[in-house]
């Protein structure tokens, strides 16, 4: 049998120790002149081998795609041969298969794809959209290409891959009769219509190269790359992608639509909390099934609504949140909703949510080991070690999530828990190494209405020390939208190619600035000397670092994004066109539910 390509590493220890992250691309391809489909597969068994390490998912657990079109025709005599070779070497190889009819395809996942095409225009068919719309964020597709007499080098064919969606393709083999290339859809996607003050398409001078691996250590960025480029980069490098195995583990609805919900392997949960410790923040594709998120949007938008007609017509003291020009008082913060900014809220409380709460609450007492049993309204949650989730009853339970939370707050050297002979104080169990308590907050939201523009760049919460760059995170957020991103709704614009969205939404999201969390970074990025004097040249440096750190991440409905709220952030405007109508109130909000998550001994106002 051929040798794998040199793309995908060896299956030694040393390659799995030099390839942990499964967002990263190696790019030194090499050719060889007599491919086969059993190196085509061996390729893709090295690739998952080496990511089994890293993630905790076996190559039995990978989900491989399989279509071939040759001409237009997947039923032809060529076509079908081709798919069944390919189809019997994935599956000596211990990977699962679909590769059955259309319907097939598209009703389930994989982690990779293989396309086995005639021409340009079998990239177009139903069959091949089918695969690129199941492939997971970070998955491979493999294109086995029909070569053509008189073949012209014309990358036009894969005008398909936009840059948004899609990593760079290459070329990694050829023969007389077929070339075989690789291309790896975005772990996670950008918004790059936002912000349109930032000029993300211009090239990153070698002085900001020099000041962003000063600054963070742990970049790279390469001289004249676009800083939309690096900023696709830096968002994969923040991002776990679970793989199919662990987006169908649990089951939490059972009915003729079965609903899963994500358990990441324990090397994942490593992996989120590794990413958080280091950079300040975690994303995590698909983590939550929309059906417990989507709800809470709904009461959100039911209660907002709700506030706004209240305040409205209040007698003493009338407040028109939607247009804060108009209004003869400016609006307060108020027990249930907290002031951001113009058209932005943050909704606390409600009747819709109170009573969304409680039913999950009634939930989560039938199904979890550990909970307080005394939680009520509006009071956080006692995380302890004996506290274990449970998916079923709300995303605020969710298990993964809980397990990165412990981990986060409670970092552990296995060489010197043991004398932490304190832990026998106030009935504890003494120096054993279990996970502290902390308090997780109710479910709230941040609405932002259409005409709310760019907040202010801000942390949350302060450091608690200044003498050393970082100290292990004592406050952070949970955030996840309450809402679905789609291509029907004509007073949002989301952007789309072929069915799949590129990230652009004039809704807006959250921007965050990468590894702002240290002490050190936000000081390079936004003070001045003692004296408040920086030259113009300084200035400039500054605002070109900021810019090329910001990460504005393209979020649906499932995706949760985890921050450490020492860590620099600002919410996106919103401009989308809104109510047209008259028929919706609440198109083009945007509810962006979130959890506050502390320390049990540190104390925010806003958590009483």
């Amino acid at each position: 049998m051929e040798a794998a390509w040199g793309a995908f590493g060896s299956d030694s220890d040393s390659d799995d120790e030099d390839n942990d992250d499964p967002s990263s691309t190696r790019k030194n391809e090499q050719s060889n002149p007599n491919i086969s489909f059993e190196s085509a597969v061996s390729a893709i068994t090295t690739y998952f081998a080496s990511l089994t390490k890293a993630t905790g998912v076996g190559i039995g657990e990978r989900v491989v795609a399989v279509k071939s079109m040759i001409n237009g025709d997947e039923y032809g005599e060529e076509a079908v041969a081709l798919k069944v070779m390919m189809t019997e070497s994935v599956i000596r190889r211990g990977m699962k298969v679909v590769a059955g009819d259309d319907d097939d395809v598209s009703s389930m996942l994989c982690d990779a794809g293989v396309l086995i095409v005639g021409d340009e225009s079998d990239l177009q068919s139903g069959p091949s959209l089918n695969i690129r719309h199941r492939l997971i964020p970070g998955g491979f597709m493999w294109l086995i290409m029909k070569r053509q007499q008189n073949e012209i080098d014309n990358n036009s064919c894969f005008d398909c891959f936009p840059d948004s969606i899609w990593g760079e393709i290459y070329c990694v083999s050829t023969s007389s009769s077929y070339s075989v290339h690789k291309i790896q859809k975005r772990a996670c996607l950008v918004n790059a219509i936002s912000c349109s003050w930032m000029d993300k398409k211009s090239i990153i001078e070698r002085e900001v190269a020099l000041a962003a691996e000063k600054t963070c250590g742990n970049l790279n960025a390469v001289e004249n790359e676009s800083y939309i480029q690096f900023e696709l980069m830096l968002a994969s490098t923040v991002t776990v992608v679970p793989s199919v195995a662990e987006r169908t583990r649990e089951k939490i609805i059972s009915s003729a639509d079965e609903v899963y919900t994500t358990i990441l392997t324990d090397a994942n949960i490593k992996n989120a909390i590794g990413k958080l410790r280091d950079h300040g923040l975690v994303i995590i594709k698909g983590l939550l099934p929309p059906e417990q998120t989507i709800p809470w949007g709904n009461v959100v938008l039911e209660d907002f609504t709700s506030a706004v007609e209240t305040l409205k017509n209040h007698q003493t003291r009338p407040v028109d949140l939607l247009n804060p020009d108009k209004g003869q008082f400016e609006p307060l913060s108020y027990r249930e909703m907290a002031m951001r900014e113009d058209l932005r809220v943050d909704l606390r409380s409600g009747p819709s949510m109170e009573r969304l709460r409680l039913k999950e609450k009634n939930l989560a007492l039938e199904a979890m080991t550990g909970i307080n049993v005394t939680d009520v309204g509006n009071q956080p949650t006692i995380i302890t070690a004996e506290t274990m989730g449970a998916a079923r009853s709300s995303w605020r339970y969710h298990p993964s999530i809980l397990a990165i939370l412990k981990g986060l707050f409670n970092p552990r050297d296995d060489s010197l828990y043991k004398g932490n002979f304190g832990r026998w104080n106030f009935g504890g169990n003494g120096p054993d190494g279990s996970p502290q308590p902390f308090r997780l907050g109710q479910i709230g939201s941040v609405v932002s209405c259409p005409g709310s523009g760019d907040q202010a760049i801000h942390a949350d919460t302060p450091h608690l020390f200044e003498h050393t760059d970082c100290h292990p995170c004592h406050y952070c957020n949970v955030f996840t939208p309450g809402y679905r991103i789609t291509n029907d709704q004509t007073e949002v614009q989301n952007e789309f190619v072929d069915g799949l969205w590129t990230g652009n939404s004039t809704m807006g999201g959250t921007a965050l600035v990468y590894d702002s969390h240290r002490l050190s970074v936000s000081a390079m990025l936004l003070s001045e000397d003692d004296k408040g004097n920086e030259n113009d040249d300084d200035a400039s440096l500054r605002r070109q670092l900021l810019q090329l750190l910001t990460l504005r991440p393209a979020l649906d409905a499932g995706d949760v994004v985890i921050f450490d709220n020492r860590t620099l952030h600002y919410g996106i405007a919103n401009i989308s066109k809104g109510d047209t109508t008259g028929k919706d109130p609440n198109a083009g909000r945007r509810p962006m539910l979130y959890l506050n998550v502390t320390q049990s001994w540190f104390h925010d106002p806003k958590l009483k």
